[in-house]
């Protein structure tokens, strides 16, 4: 899958107004206490919001932020959707042969990622927010809260 830009999201990306009773709950966390082991779950609430939105990209930014700022909760969770939005993007392969049971997405040693190829993935997908990847993860957010406002 070829990645997008931020440009591409601003101005493409219509989720459902649906997802609000998911993210917005999950947002006001963020904005009460960032770094408490609830923020680990509201970012992975974020994270699978956008995968299932078909904004991998946006996704995989938010699971690096949360895994550099987030203590803990469930953070076995927040690897998953990393590792879907890697395998999506092409920036992971399957370390064995034949399919990925949904199931399994997240185990140890199931994906290789090409760290080469993320690290250049990811300076690109920063460009536009400097490379700084807090403000590109405020940036999402801001972003998802405003496109699923009722």
């Amino acid at each position: 899958m070829a990645s997008r830009s931020w440009d591409y999201f601003v101005a493409s990306w219509h989720p459902s107004k649906n997802w609000a009773s998911t993210v917005l709950p999950a947002a006001e966390v963020l904005q009460r206490d960032p770094t408490s082991d609830a923020a680990t779950t509201a970012w992975s609430e974020i994270a699978m919001m956008l995968g299932d939105t078909h904004a991998s990209e946006l996704a995989l930014l938010v699971c690096l932020y949360a895994e550099e700022t987030a203590p803990g909760g469930n953070a076995k969770r927040l690897h998953a959707h990393r590792e879907l939005c890697l395998l999506d993007l092409g920036l992971a392969r399957p370390a064995r042969p034949g399919p990925v049971l949904l199931a399994e997405i997240g185990a140890p040693g199931l994906t290789e990622t090409d760290a080469t190829a993320l690290d250049a993935w990811r300076a690109a997908q920063l460009a536009p927010f400097d490379g700084d990847l807090a403000r590109a993860a405020q940036a999402i957010l801001a972003l998802v809260i405003a496109r699923v406002q009722p």
